[in-house]
């Protein structure tokens, strides 16, 4: 079936999506779950970022070892009202343990047609012999990998085209607390980074931040005027635009909505989008911006100063490997996936030395800066030029000195 990949990752069990995993885990052996990219039914209109999910409903038998497993666990617990989903939880994982298999998990992002919706040849999916036929052998597809992994289960290897992974069902439960089943979160467990690179040392990112809970409630403040922040995908920290798409008029706190909740911010602090930090939506707040506001979509750090420059860690969060890090623990299967506060935490980095990190983030600083001031002198350029095309001015002024500004 086509499932959305919420259903596969979503936390909460007021979603009910960790209640539809208990239930296939409980009547069915999942076979195969491939990730499809997130433009796979763009051109049908629909947004959703989805997965192909592959069942096989449990034979008489294994229903019968998995059912006496799952009863003999969840015959210590009298609870009224029936089982809570952790107890639930630990018996399937308890059933599981006693009848484990292995689940094959594939990533792709070429399935025959480009993200605008024309034909394209390449297809990770499958490939069509000359006849028209599947061709049941071609390695170069997910359906070619899986039919290697069928043949000779044990004897199977990953592949890294298209992205193909073997995971034993208890390897993915221990994973999550919540039994998410998507394989972009698993497949890039499987290939993060074995060892601590030599010069560095490992760090969970949730030992080097606090976050920063300092509830605001603007409307209780109506004559003044507040400064509320965004961030854009470039890592670029802007005001607000007061009265534009559904922003008020003026941020005065009497424009506040009481149903909204507001955070301040500090100078120093790290600053990401919980809906786009994939994306690259990181940032350090700057003095300029000290003690403005922030939507609790934008949840603030404070940094271990001891251990970490901020401005590294925006660095580090923005480079490839993290973005796809971050990626992999988003959930949800909409345009504004989430990436939960915990999984963001759990994180794990690797550091140099803090001088070191304070060199690199002052690097990139000065190249950012250079690139401003060149931004201005095209934009003094421009208008040099245009005052000349208008006839405002003497063109050989500016032919004797192109870099010149207004006089």
């Amino acid at each position: 079936m086509v499932v959305p990949d919420g259903a596969l990752n979503n936390s909460g069990e007021g979603s009910h999506c960790p209640a539809f995993r208990r239930f296939l885990l409980c009547n069915a052996r999942v076979e195969m779950i491939v990730s499809l990219p997130d433009f796979a039914f763009r051109k049908a209109g629909a947004q959703n970022k989805t997965s192909l999910l592959f069942l096989r409903k449990f034979s008489e038998r294994e229903k019968g070892a998995f059912d006496r497993a799952y009863e003999e666990y969840m015959g210590r617990y009298h609870a009224p009202g029936g089982p809570t989903p952790e107890q639930e939880k630990k018996a399937i994982r308890h059933a599981l343990q006693r009848n484990p298999y292995r689940v094959f998990l594939a990533e792709v992002e070429l399935i025959g047609y480009t993200p605008a919706g024309a034909v394209s040849a390449q297809n990770e999916l499958y490939a069509t012999r000359d006849d028209g036929r599947l061709d049941l052998l071609d390695t170069r597809t997910v359906l070619g990998q899986f039919g290697l992994y069928r043949r000779s289960p044990g004897s199977f290897s990953s592949a890294q085209t298209p992205t193909c992974k073997v995971v034993d069902i208890l390897t993915m439960l221990d994973a999550h607390p919540s039994y998410r089943l998507d394989p972009k979160f698993h497949v890039f467990r499987l290939e993060e980074r074995p060892s601590v690179p030599e010069h560095m040392k490992e760090h969970r990112l949730g030992d080097l931040l606090k976050r920063r809970e300092e509830e605001v409630q603007p409307a209780s403040f109506p004559d003044q005027e507040f400064v509320t922040l965004t961030l854009t995908q470039e890592g670029a920290i802007t005001p607000r635009e007061a009265g534009k798409g559904n922003n008020p008029p003026s941020w005065h706190g009497a424009y506040f909505t009481t149903g909204s909740r507001w955070y301040r911010a500090h100078a120093g602090d790290l600053i990401i989008s919980q809906i786009d930090v994939w994306k690259g939506c990181v940032a350090v707040i700057p003095e300029e911006f000290d003690q403005a506001i922030v939507t609790q979509e934008f949840p603030l750090y404070q940094v271990d100063l001891e251990e970490l420059d901020p401005r590294y860690l925006a660095l580090l969060l923005r480079s490839e490997y993290f973005q796809r890090a971050i990626r992999a623990i988003t959930t949800g299967h909409s345009n504004r996936r989430r990436t939960q506060s915990g999984d963001f935490e759990e994180l794990k980095i690797f550091l140099p030395e803090l001088d070191v990190q304070k060199r690199i983030a002052e690097i990139v600083e000065r190249s950012r800066q250079s690139i401003l001031v060149a931004e201005g002198t095209q934009r003094i350029l421009l208008t040099d030029v245009e005052e000349v095309i208008l006839g405002r001015r003497d063109p050989t002024l500016l032919a004797g000195n192109p870099d010149a500004s207004h006089p």
